[in-house]
């Protein structure tokens, strides 16, 4: 019986690393994020996600932002459509842009100036 449980405890171990590999994946720590840009966590998980791919669909920003969540099904998708909005009107000041292309996805313009920001 111990082997059983120190086999699943080895497992969950396992699942977790690799959890934290592939979060880390989608939104890098490397991401820096001036503090003047005053981004809520969730904001501030769409802005890392933007910076690593050229364009990210919806159900994606989705499942980053939920999927992780017993409750998923009660955050509807279009709850990503208010954080979007919600982003884009508070970067804007800051001269980033958040493009939208519809029934495509959302992208970021110049996102590769973001992508490996290191603090000044």
């Amino acid at each position: 019986m111990d082997e059983i449980i120190q086999a699943q405890k080895a497992e969950i171990d396992f699942l977790r690393e690799r959890v934290r590999q592939l979060e880390d994946a989608l939104m890098p720590s490397s991401v820096i994020i001036p503090i003047e840009w005053n981004l809520p966590r969730c904001e501030a998980r769409l802005f890392s996600m933007l910076t690593q791919r050229d364009t990210l669909t919806k159900q994606t920003l989705h499942l980053a932002l939920y999927g992780d969540r017993y409750d998923a099904h009660d955050y509807p998708v279009e709850l990503v459509e208010s954080h979007m909005s919600k982003l884009r009107k508070r970067l804007l000041p800051f001269g980033v842009e958040i493009r939208c292309q519809r029934f495509v996805g959302y992208s970021l313009k110049n996102r590769l100036n973001y992508a490996g920001r290191q603090s000044a």
